[in-house]
């Protein structure tokens, strides 16, 4: 039979020609329905994952996706919070960190710095972040390792004590108390380690050290010379009158010495803990120093000592507590005539810098080596040991001068040429109404 040769009859064309059109249908209807929520569904996780919020949660389609897009909605809520709550707690931690005195250092297990503050980076004088870098690296000094190796070792919290040598001489050591602590987190363990400068706490020991080792030692020998002449009393009981009143004279000399110590030692105990209330008062310095130049009178005659007052015309008056103020000119002139020569003079004078007033007292005697210079206003020091206790000195006048003029809210200098002599320059300040007279005044415009 032959064969038809006509592809698709007419209603067979039409009827594959509406099938097309539905199968379109469908898949526009498909794509409506389902495809594009999927996609813009895809879109929100996407931006979510990348820290981001979606423009919107609306998601046309079926309650399927609707429901979805209201937990997606809840996720994204969720996480807001979160970031908001880590940003809160980043932020306090590292208000906490800065504000910190302590030095702070945060290791991982592989002793590579995570973590520090700036008061670390000042303790060890770090130009540079160290953070990415092991410890050794960062800081180079072995203590610090040795603690941190110690802490992953034991698991346990470490503390210890490390020093630091000064890369110049001239400057003190300082120390650190170092508290190591393991902390665990996400599976893995780092080392919290916490640096407290105790340096000046160690200087405050070694004052306190040395005070007590200087007081035995003031007290050892006038204390060691009554017990001797007492038992020489006591085994010798009738001494000849003339050695009698010899050894009693010295006995006197020695008690003087040691009521003076313990009198200095009691006013600077006073100073330092600032019992003393200043009763300041306007004080005219040439009057004032005229009455103590009358009461050394004898004593600079004793030395053949001239005493002179170079004080400008119209000085302004000191704002000063008088009792204190005669404390700190008394003890620069005693020291001033004990190391003056013969026929020597000593000179008193001042200017006005300021709102203060600089008194320099000045004496032509030995001077004092460069190296004493710096110390003269500690406690105990003497430049010439043995001569200031030939000449009753204990050695607290300076110090005492010092912490008086610093109640004053003044300042204490020293200058000195060794064989030219030296310079006590105390600055205190003026009375109220000369500041105001010496302050600039603002032009009238």
């Amino acid at each position: 039979m032959p064969v038809d040769s006509t592809p698709f009859p007419p209603l067979t064309l039409a009827l594959l020609a509406g099938a097309g059109l539905a199968a379109a249908g469908l898949f526009a209807f498909v794509r409506h329905r389902w495809t594009a929520p999927a996609r813009r569904l895809e879109e929100m996780l996407a931006e979510l994952s990348a820290g981001r919020v979606p423009r919107s949660f609306i998601l046309p389609g079926p309650p399927a996706f609707i429901r979805i897009a209201g937990q997606v909605e809840k996720i994204a809520a969720r996480q807001d919070r979160l970031l908001e709550q880590a940003r809160r707690e980043e932020y306090s931690l590292r208000a906490i960190l800065r504000s910190m005195t302590e030095g702070v250092l945060v290791v991982d297990a592989n002793h590579v710095v995570r973590e520090v503050n700036e008061a670390f980076l000042r303790q060890f004088a770090l130009r540079t972040n160290p953070i990415g870098r092991t410890v050794l690296e960062a800081v180079r000094i072995a203590a610090v390792e040795e603690a941190i190796v110690e802490t992953f070792r034991s698991g346990q919290a470490h503390e210890r004590e490390i020093t630091l040598s000064p890369a110049n001489p001239d400057e003190p050591p300082r120390h650190f108390d170092v508290s190591a602590m393991p902390v665990r987190r996400a599976g893995t363990e780092d080392v919290v380690a916490v640096f407290h400068d105790i340096s000046r706490l160690k200087q405050l020991e070694d004052v306190r050290r040395e005070f007590v080792a200087n007081v035995s030692h003031e007290l050892r020998t006038p204390l060691s010379i009554f017990r001797g002449y007492v038992e020489t009393l006591i085994d010798q009981p009738h001494v000849p009158p003339a050695e009698l009143q010899r050894i009693l004279a010295t006995m006197l000399r020695h008690s003087q010495r040691l009521n003076a110590l313990v009198d200095d030692l009691l006013m600077l105990a006073r100073l330092e803990s600032r019992r003393i209330a200043l009763d300041a008062v306007a004080v005219r310095l040439e009057p004032f120093l005229g009455r103590i130049a009358g009461d050394l009178k004898m004593k600079l005659a004793d030395k053949q000592l001239t005493l002179v007052l170079a004080l400008p015309e119209g000085l302004p008056p000191l704002e000063a507590d008088p009792f204190r103020l005669e404390q700190v000119i008394y003890n620069l002139l005693d020291n001033a005539i004990k190391y003056s020569e013969p026929d020597g003079r000593i000179t008193i004078s001042a200017e006005v810098a300021g709102p203060m007033m600089r008194l320099h007292v000045t004496d032509h005697g030995k001077g004092i080596p460069p190296a004493d210079l710096p110390h003269i206003f500690e406690r105990f020091y003497r430049v010439d040991k043995a001569r200031s206790r030939d000449q009753g000195g204990t050695g607290l006048g300076l110090s005492i001068v010092k912490h008086i003029v610093q109640l004053h809210g003044g300042e204490v200098a020293a200058e000195s040429q060794l064989n030219h002599g030296t310079t006590i320059t105390v600055a205190l300040p003026l009375a109220e109404e000369e500041k105001e007279k010496e302050a600039p005044q603002n032009p009238t415009s």
